[in-house]
């Protein structure tokens, strides 16, 4: 009997103790996973800030500096700098297929000062036509406006040949006290995918 007695008394104690641990270990492991839970939130949360941020980062860098930083602007989407050719003095950017080009030229032994960009458009415009005498250039524009500040005269034409017709931007400005020349060619038949950036290029410059 009392063998039978110190078995049942056993069997309650450890029953006891089982029922006791099972709720104590399920808090424990509650506990963890709300404790976890706002650490896993927040690791989330700055992945996702970290992302915004690279984003806000790429979006704000549109600008690129040229020139020992003396000028920014923002290049045309699908153009790449190419080393041959560049210099400190002259940069030469093209697109894939190497049939549109970006030129930009900065001749600091050639003085020229903001008020007389516009009378060297028109100097411009007739070493332009001496280039290509005896051919009709279609002129779309040939004026000299204020972006930022500064004069930049602007001669915009497309030349005609029998290898196929070429679409000419050509821009000059004063960038710290020297002559700076930008100019964008591809041919005549891709203008249209190319000029409304080539025009927000200029807008675009800052010095």
């Amino acid at each position: 009997m009392k063998k039978w007695i110190t078995v049942l008394l056993l069997i309650g104690v450890v029953a006891s103790v089982s029922a006791c641990s099972l709720p104590s270990t399920q808090e424990t492991k509650a506990e963890v996973n709300l404790e976890a839970e706002p650490q896993d939130r927040q690791e989330k949360q700055g992945q996702k800030d970290e992302e915004t941020t690279e984003k806000e980062q790429k979006d704000g860098q549109g600008m690129t500096k040229v020139f020992s930083d003396l000028m920014a602007l923002k290049l045309p989407q699908g153009l790449e700098a190419q080393s041959s050719g560049s210099t400190n003095s002259k940069l030469i950017y093209t697109d894939e297929a190497n049939q549109v080009k970006l030129e930009m030229l900065h001749d600091p032994e050639q003085l020229v000062t903001d008020e007389g960009i516009d009378m060297g458009r028109l100097k411009m415009r007739g070493i332009f036509e001496q280039q290509y005498e005896g051919v009709k250039l279609e002129w779309l524009k040939d004026e000299t406006q204020q972006v930022h500040g500064k004069h930049i005269a602007i001669n915009e034409v497309i030349v005609p040949s029998k290898a196929g017709d070429t679409y000419h931007l050509v821009a000059w400005a004063e960038l710290a006290g020297a002559f700076l020349e930008i100019t964008f060619t591809c041919p005549a038949d891709v203008k249209e995918q190319w000029q409304a950036s080539v025009h927000e290029m200029i807008d675009s410059i800052q010095m």
